[in-house]
Parts: C-alpha cells; sequence; structure tokens
C-alpha cells in the first residue's frame, strides 16, 4: 500500500518537475548597435579600420603594421556605452591600455567614440561629429571619427 501512494505521489509531480523552467529562458541581448566595420576618419591617429563583431572588436592599421584585439566585457544601446579589455596586439599598435571605456554616437553612417583607460567610468562624449573642442578646433584626446565601411 504504501508503495503504491508513493509511486502515485512520484506520478504526479513528476510533471511538474518536468516543466519547472520551462519559459522562462531570458532572450539573448541586443547587439551592441555599432557592430560591423568601420573607417577611420581622425582626427590624430594613422588610418585603420575597426571591426566590431559578436563580443569583439578589432583595430587594424590600413598597412598592416598593428593590430590589437579586444574583448567586449560589457554595453548598453541605452547610453551609447561600452567596455572592453585587451586580448591581444601585434606591432605598435592603437589603442593602448589593458581595459577601456567607451561613450559613442551614432549618427547615420558617421561614428564617433570617446574613450577612457580603465573601468571605472564612462567618458563624456564631446564633439559628437567632429571630435575637437568648439572653443578653439583643436582634437580632443581619445576621441575617434568613423565611418561605416560598405
Amino acid at each position: 500500500m504504501k508503495i503504491r501512494c508513493l509511486a502515485a505521489m512520484i506520478t504526479l509531480a513528476m510533471p511538474a518537475f518536468l516543466g519547472c523552467g520551462e519559459g522562462t529562458t531570458t532572450p539573448p541581448p541586443k547587439p551592441l548597435e555599432i557592430e560591423g566595420g568601420w573607417f577611420y576618419l581622425g582626427p590624430s591617429d594613422v588610418p585603420h579600420t575597426l571591426t566590431i563583431g559578436h563580443g569583439t572588436m578589432v583595430y587594424t592599421d590600413m598597412e598592416g603594421k598593428w593590430s590589437s584585439h579586444w574583448t567586449i566585457k560589457a554595453y548598453d544601446n541605452g547610453p551609447h556605452h561600452f567596455q572592453v579589455t585587451f586580448d591581444s596586439g601585434s606591432g605598435m599598435y592603437l589603442p593602448v591600455g589593458q581595459s577601456m571605456s567607451g561613450t559613442y554616437d551614432l549618427s547615420g553612417t558617421l561614428l564617433t567614440v570617446q574613450v577612457a583607460n580603465g573601468l571605472a567610468s564612462y567618458p563624456q562624449l564631446q564633439s559628437p561629429g567632429t571630435c575637437t573642442r568648439d572653443t578653439d578646433g583643436t582634437s580632443l584626446p581619445d576621441c575617434r571619427l568613423y565611418t561605416k565601411q560598405n
């Protein structure tokens, strides 16, 4: 009698256990909205490309003299922020550092990126679309302009 009762309870409880967690999966996050290939426009570094893929950023010199590979640790499309950590580099690569936080502005095919060393806080994006100071027109440090590759 006890065995029948135990078997009945297991039989009744099993569907509940099998269905546990069903329908509670979290959808994957939306991709970083600036994924793709980008050509550097200026204002002060050497010509290079920036390729942003699922979880990675790769900077490559147009002449093939250097490259750097970074892992995207976090991003948020709402406030236009990202954080990356350095993986590897060859030659006299850019950017330099072990980790960076960035703020970006995307206007059509023009991407403005302002970076800062470290992951403690995000830099304020200044002069989107130009990377120059309003007061005297000089280049802003760690600000880069890119245009979308076709």
